[in-house]
Formats: structure tokens, sequence, C-alpha cells
């Protein structure tokens, strides 16, 4: 890849500088004049999915997959700081286990790009997006995004999985990486576009949007007929993943159809995915032809989905004064006939009630869903992940109580029912630290760390544990390495040092500081080398 296509998606610097040029394209390109006094720019995640191209033909992959895997990373790194950025770690738990599914059964079915050797292959991560547009979408090194207002909408669980199945092909196929690597300008400023959208907007989101939006406007004039080929590509694929992971591959077309139902236009701007993902009837039918040659598949109705459609929904309600007329909504979905839907809206009260700090209300609303998933299990409906579900629950609702030993034990039984539970980890921490059990919390958080090093949360959590126990060393050489996952390497090295200063370890645990320091600032010099720049500071 050209290294000024590198500079220019890489390099914070020179792409702010280009912002505010951009910015007056943009106003020009799409209305001829500036926007209205009092113009309110949507916040960063909501716009990020608008701008993500599909960019490419079959013929050029010069942007390598350690290219991809930076600017997935650098984008990721702002995403997460951002408000829109979903910190509901059941959420998050739930994307994952169908998103890995289906990218092991890609595996399985030995899907060129989805190969999990060499160190740069795409390690998948899916995570959720606060904002009720429905929308999903994939940067480059195989993050996976997807809207709560999708979650809401979909249907089942096969409609859903469909989705993450799309863009899982966008990934595998590396549709952005392909254009980028035609070096069209086009291409260029939309992965420019990307990244200074999310660099920028903390600053001066006007400029960000400005110069999302003419990355978006060139894309759609310009790339419109390999945008709608990458979707043809991109659900086959997903096709493909869907049926070998056992979903109802009808799901695809299904929910392709509620889109145009549910917007009455086809091939237009107006829906989030529709913008992204170009629908026409010709993929429609296209699907439909597929999955009417596959068996019919009769799977029963995921519990999990319906209590994470509760989550979305309750997750995107916005402001506190919206929160009665979802309460109202989960109240008539618990007088439903059908158990489902009244599971659903009696774990919705549950979450309303957490939030409210109603503690005995949400242990009322919760024994009522947990009851009514029991019911349906009996029926043939998987319990044991819906289960974790509701222990991880149990324990958030234990904490409001100040009941911490519970919150503990229902942490634990969800751990034990699910060891990667992102979820269950999360609350048993914030259980420990609260019952004043910090040795036992920080044991638990070193060992996750040795594992997990990559996760800012633990690092963290374990600096929180270290600051309680008055071990100063030990906290600045955990707030170090919070601060590497952020990228922001001049801080930790600032740690590191300050934890050498303070140390009072042996030698060993003393080396192990300079060791370290010593490897973030080479890190360090070869980002400088890289991109011409210092990395960003915290």
């Amino acid at each position: 890849m050209n290294k000024s296509i590198i500079y220019l998606i890489l390099n914070a610097t020179i792409a702010s500088q280009l912002l505010y040029p951009w910015q007056l394209f943009a106003q020009d390109r799409l209305t001829n004049r500036p926007p209205p006094l009092g113009f309110s720019e949507p916040p960063l995640i909501s716009r990020l999915p608008i701008i993500l191209p599909d960019l490419g033909d079959a013929s050029s992959g010069d942007l390598s997959t350690l290219d991809e895997k930076k600017i997935g990373e650098r984008i990721m790194r702002e995403i997460r700081k951002d408000s829109e950025y979903s910190n509901n770690w059941l959420l998050y738990d739930y994307l994952n286990r169908i998103g890995k599914e289906l990218v092991n059964s890609a595996r399985q079915q030995k899907i060129s790009g989805a190969e999990p050797t060499g160190p740069f292959s795409p390690q998948f991560e899916f995570f959720g997006v606060v904002s009720s547009s429905v929308n999903a979408f994939a940067l480059p090194g195989g993050y996976i995004g997807m809207h709560t207002g999708l979650i809401v909408l979909a249907g089942n669980e096969s409609e859903l999985a469909s989705v993450l199945g799309h863009e899982i092909g966008h990934v595998t196929q590396k549709h952005i990486a392909r254009g980028a690597g035609q070096g069209s300008s086009s291409s260029v400023l939309m992965l420019a576009s990307l990244l200074v959208a999310a660099l920028a907007v903390k600053s001066n989101p006007g400029m960000a949007q400005g110069l999302a939006i003419g990355g978006q406007a060139l894309a759609i004039q310009n790339q419109l007929f390999y945008s709608r080929e990458a979707e043809r590509e991109a659900d086959r694929v997903g096709f493909q993943i869907l049926q070998a992971s056992g979903y109802d591959v009808a799901g695809m077309p299904g929910f392709f159809q509620k889109l145009q139902r549910s917007t009455g236009l086809m091939d237009s701007g107006v829906p989030a995915y529709v913008r992204t993902h170009p629908l026409t009837v010709e993929r429609i039918a296209d699907m439909q032809d597929r999955a009417r040659f596959q068996e019919v598949k009769k799977l029963p109705q995921s519990q999990e989905f319906y209590l994470m459609q509760s989550i979305a929904k309750l997750e995107q309600q916005g402001s506190p004064s919206i929160l009665p007329n979802t309460m109202q909504y989960f109240e008539v979905q618990a007088q439903a006939k059908e158990p489902l839907k009244s599971m659903q809206g009696y774990y919705g009260l549950a979450l309303s009630a957490i939030k409210e700090k109603r503690g005995n209300d949400a242990e009322f609303y919760l024994k009522k869903a947990k009851d009514l998933a029991m019911q349906l299990s009996a029926s043939g409906a998987p319990f044991l992940k819906t289960n974790v579900i509701f222990e991880v629950t149990q324990a958030q609702i234990a904490i409001v109580k100040n009941n911490f030993q519970q919150a503990i034990d229902s942490s634990n039984l969800a751990l034990k029912m699910n060891p990667n539970s992102k979820a269950a980890g999360v609350v048993l921490v914030e259980s420990l630290l609260a019952a004043g059990k910090v040795k036992e919390a920080t044991d638990w958080l070193v060992l996750k760390t040795k594992y997990q090093k990559d996760d800012a949360i633990w690092w963290n959590f374990l600096a929180q544990g270290y600051a309680l126990q008055n071990q100063s060393s030990l906290y600045h050489a955990a707030v170090a390495e919070k601060y590497v996952c952020e990228g922001a390497l001049p801080a930790a090295i600032e740690q590191l040092r300050i934890a050498r200063e303070e140390s009072t370890g042996n030698f060993y645990q003393l080396s192990e500081l300079d060791a370290r320091k010593r490897q973030l600032e080479s890190l360090y010099r070869e980002d400088i080398r890289e991109n011409g720049r210092p990395p960003q500071r915290p």
C-alpha cells in the first residue's frame, strides 16, 4: 500500500489538518450551503456506520492484513471511549457467543479470509452500539458493531445471526481493504474518514462530521456499483456461514423483507442499514431462492434472544425521563399470553427496577421471568445460557440491596456455567470490591490479566484493587497496562517510571518493571518512525 495512504489513515496530525477543507467540501457537496445555526451533530458511533464503505473488486488487496489490524485497533480505541459504545457486558457476551460460533463455522467451511492462523489474522470482536437506528457495520481487522435498534427489530435469533454472518462476509472477503488497495481517492477518503471522525469528535465534532459526510457522499456516488457487488458477495458468504452454523437460513431473506416493509423504500438512503448496505429486489430474490432449496428448520425460540431484546430496548431509551414509557412497554409485554413475550416483559421490568435501585421489585420481576424460562425449557428450549443471564442479573440486584455475599455467590455460579462470561467476571469483581474482599478480587484479576492482557477493564479494576490496598507501585504498573490497551504509550511509560521509583520489591520485580518500560519505549519509537507522530495521550 502506498506509504502516503498509510500516513493519511494512521497519522492523526495530518488528518486533523485535512478536516476543515473537507468539511467545506461536504457542505458544498450535499447542501450547497453551511448547516443552519443551532445545528446539532449526532454522536460519534451513530455516524460511524454511515461512513463505512463496502468497497472493492477482487483484483487488488494492497491494504495488508497488518494495516487492517492497525487501523481497526486505532478506530476501536476511540469507539470504546464514546458514550454510545455499549458497556452492557451481557449483550457483549451474547453477540460474541453468536459471532464466534459463526466465525468457527466459516473456518470449518474453509472460507477464504476466515483462517485463524497467523499473527495478523482477523481476531473477531463483536460489540453493541446504543442507538435506535437499525444498523450493523464491520471495521478493518474483524471488529463488528451492531446497533441496539437492529436487535429490537429482529424477529428471532436467526435473523440477527444472518446480519452478523453478512458482516463477517465483508471482513473475510476484505471489501474495505480491496477498495483501499486500489489507491483510489474515494477509497482512501473513506478510510481516512473513519479514523478522523473518531479522533476529531472529542475536540470538534462539527469538523469530524463534515469529513465523514464528505467521505460518505463521494463513496455513494462513485462506488455504488462495487458496493452492490460486495453486498451480493457478503450475502453468499453469510448464507453459507448461517447454514453451516445450524440457523434457519430463511432468517436472511426474512430480515431483508422486514427492512423493506419497515421503510417502504428500496435503494434509497433512508434507513441506516440500507444506506450502508444497498438493498435491492435482486438481493432479496437471490436469498429467497437459496433458502427455498434448503431443509426447513423449526428451531426452538431462543430465550436468550428475547432477554437481549429487553436489554437493547432499555439501553437505547436515552434520557431517564423516557424510562416510564419503556416500563409501560415491558408491563404490556409481561401480560402477554405468549410465555416468551411475558418472560421478556418481566425481565425488562427487573432491569428497569435495578436502574431505579428498587431491589425488592427487581427480585420479584426476575423470579417471574426465571419461572417462565424454566417452564419453557421443559418444552425443549435450552435453559443453561439463559440461566447465566439470570445469575448475573441476580448478582446485580444483590449489589443494589447491599447483599454482597449473595452477589458473589451468584457471580461465581454464572462463571461456573460460563467461564468466559465477561459480564459474570465484571459483576464478581464489583461484588468482591463492594464486600471489602479486595485481596480476593486482586488475586482473581492478576490471573485474569495473564490471559486477557489486552482488555483495559481488567487492568482498571486491578488498579482500583491495588489503590485500596495502598500498593502504590503495583497500582501505577496496572494503570500503565491500562494505558497500553488504550494506545497511550507515553502515559504508560510515565506510569512505569513512577512504579519503578515507588517499588519496594526485590531485584526480579524491579527488573520486570525495567524490561517492560524498555519494551514500551521501543514500541513508542517504532510508532514514531512508522507514523511520523507520537502516539496519543489519554
